[in-house]
């Protein structure tokens, strides 16, 4: 077994997958596409028009990030979209001082959490009536529209083809009730996609299937876990053995 992670470590794992979670979100329908530049990631998708988190910018440049702000904003005027956001370290102040003088507001701020998988407890017990499988990333996108109360143009318009989250879902034989999904980054499991709809809420699917996920994470060879935690899912994660790390804020602009 070899020696504990600095939780600094963990920390910029946790804000680095944010990273390729932007990378999956602006190659996950065709009319998609992301804006590379040095130290700067943009997700553009026009079939989400109204949903920020697909259209959204990670950046590791302050300074780059300061110099293509209007760049970003007539690339998602040009694309229809009304609202699209940025992702800032808690720990950045001078770049949350900026977009807020350009009228971006403060969205949301999700908690940056991580874990050793060595940590991982014993497996939960299996709810009754259901299995996991593994799934297309159709059936995930439905799932998680119906989790979060979006239409169409949500995650089924964002994330309606492949792209590097691998499903995994809680199926009673008849459909899927529940579903997670992972992106491997080196020997980091970046956990995102976190559903349940909430008519299937209350029997512990979503720790059971992530218990599982982390569980076949940790056999194929990575080190750590980490994620972006809603107010709602916080909980979950933490009885697994997620510690937070901070936050992440995203600075949205709506049109």
């Amino acid at each position: 077994m070899g020696g504990r992670i600095d939780q600094r470590e963990l920390r910029r794992r946790a804000i680095d997958g944010v990273r390729d979670e932007v990378e999956a979100f602006g190659s996950g329908a065709p009319d998609s596409r992301l804006i590379r530049r040095d130290g700067l990631l943009a997700a553009v998708a026009p079939a989400s028009p109204e949903r920020s988190v697909f259209n959204s910018v990670v950046y590791e440049d302050g300074g780059v990030l300061a110099a293509e702000l209007d760049a970003l904003a007539a690339s998602y005027d040009e694309a229809g979209v009304r609202a699209w956001t940025v992702w800032v370290p808690d720990e950045d102040r001078e770049a949350a001082a900026l977009l807020d003088s350009r009228g971006h507001l403060l969205d949301a701020a999700p908690r940056a959490m991580a874990m050793e998988l060595e940590d991982v407890g014993p497996e939960l017990e299996t709810p009754s009536g259901v299995e996991a499988v593994a799934g297309d990333p159709a059936t995930a996108a439905e799932l998680n529209d119906r989790a979060y109360g979006y239409g169409p143009d949500g995650f089924r318009g964002a994330l309606a083809q492949s792209t590097a989250i691998r499903w995994l879902f809680a199926s009673d034989g008849e459909g899927a009730l529940c579903c997670v999904g992972a992106i491997d980054v080196g020997d980091d499991c970046c956990v995102t996609g976190v559903a349940t709809p909430p008519e299937h809420r209350g029997r512990g699917l979503a720790s059971w299937l992530l218990r599982l996920l982390l569980g076949e994470a940790r056999e194929r060879g990575h080190t750590t876990a980490t994620l972006q935690a809603t107010k709602l899912g916080a909980p979950i994660y933490e009885r697994l053995g997620f510690a937070d790390h901070g936050f992440i804020e995203m600075w949205e602009l709506r049109r």
